[in-house]
């Protein structure tokens, strides 16, 4: 048996040896290229999160664990938005002993979700956000009740020519307690036609937005002018409704007719 195993072992080493002989030096040279992606992305999370900090001499620490996460999976990748999500929740770990780590739910939320689901996360609460604000209406968001029986809806057009991909990713948003209901379809005006997808929030789905932005510590005041993303270099549409009658009116098709309700 032992000579077996001496064979069997040089049979790997040899076969390692020879794979390091045709791919080592571009093993070397990904490895070289996936580092200095890592530091790069790295070093963006880290300044999302510096900027989501209102006072950088306050004493805090981030908790380890949730550091631990955030940096593993937000280094990883170089999109906008992941870097935006994560970075908030690196900052929303900070508090003065670092042992709080209530924010993991909110990184596995996150680290479950793609880039473009986040994007469209993003938008739907970012839009109720401005809306709420301009109508003067804050919600309380700890009510579910009440908070599913608002509504923002979207040309579905404009949300495919951000990037986003509505149709498959409202379901996702769904699946993951983001979003109460959803509802995607297309108003038709005589030859014209307005395709729109409508969302309902979720406390879970406010939750996670506040986390983004680091006002975890104030996500009831969601609605309010004073909650407002600090930075957010993200893409956002210029057309949301609180009803399909607003939306028709905003990209000129005219009113609903009475055989399509606006609340479908």
């Amino acid at each position: 048996m032992a000579s077996e195993d001496i064979i069997v072992t040089g049979g790997v080493a040899t076969a390692a040896y020879v794979a390091q002989q045709l791919f080592g030096k571009t093993l070397a040279e990904m490895g070289d290229d996936l580092n200095k992606m890592y530091k790069s992305n790295r070093d963006k999370l880290l300044a999302k999160a510096a900027k989501k900090v209102a006072d950088p001499n306050d004493g805090a620490k981030p908790n380890l664990r949730v550091a631990r996460d955030v940096i593993w999976n937000g280094a990883v990748t170089d999109d906008e938005v992941c870097a935006e999500y994560f970075g908030g929740l690196l900052a929303a770990s900070r508090s003065n002993d670092g042992k709080d780590d209530s924010a993991l739910i909110y990184v596995d939320c996150i680290k479950a979700l793609s880039s473009k689901q986040l994007h469209l996360h993003f938008v739907i609460y970012n839009s109720l956000h401005k809306m709420l604000v301009e109508v003067g209406s804050p919600v309380k968001p700890g009510m579910q009740d009440e908070l599913s029986q608002k509504q923002v809806w979207f040309s579905t057009n404009e949300l495919v020519r951000l990037g986003l991909n509505p149709v498959i990713d409202m379901n996702v948003l769904h699946r993951q307690g983001l979003v109460s209901s959803y509802a995607m379809n297309q108003h038709v005006v005589g030859s014209k036609a307005l395709p729109y997808s409508q969302a309902s929030p979720t406390t879970f789905g406010v939750l996670l937005y506040a986390a983004a932005l680091n006002y975890l510590n104030s996500w009831h005041q969601f609605g309010n002018a004073s909650f407002a993303p600090i930075t957010a270099e993200i893409p956002l549409p210029t057309l949301m409704a609180p009803n399909l009658d607003t939306l028709c009116k905003l990209v000129g098709l005219g009113d609903p007719s009475p055989q399509q309700p606006a609340q479908p």
